[in-house]
């Protein structure tokens, strides 16, 4: 894909911390996508959003356990 491909768009990652959540992180900001970095410990996913920042789009670092309502319910609020 080409960048800006999402022209702006935010996209939250939950999992971001590693492996494919990671990836997908990286490859959505590659293409034009803010992102939003989800993960159930804050520290794991500020790495992400900084690399994120790196590549010139804006980031996010949420932590969130994606199976409490409540704590999805804040980072989509964020």
């Amino acid at each position: 894909m080409a960048a800006d491909t999402l022209g702006d768009r935010v996209a939250i990652v939950t999992g971001a911390s590693q492996g494919i959540g990671r990836a997908t992180a990286l490859e959505l900001a590659n293409v034009g996508a803010h992102v939003v970095a989800v993960s159930r410990r804050r520290a794991a996913v500020d790495e992400v959003a900084a690399a994120v920042r790196a590549l010139g789009r804006r980031a996010l670092a949420v932590a969130c356990d994606v199976g409490e309502a409540e704590q999805v319910a804040r980072a989509v609020r964020s």
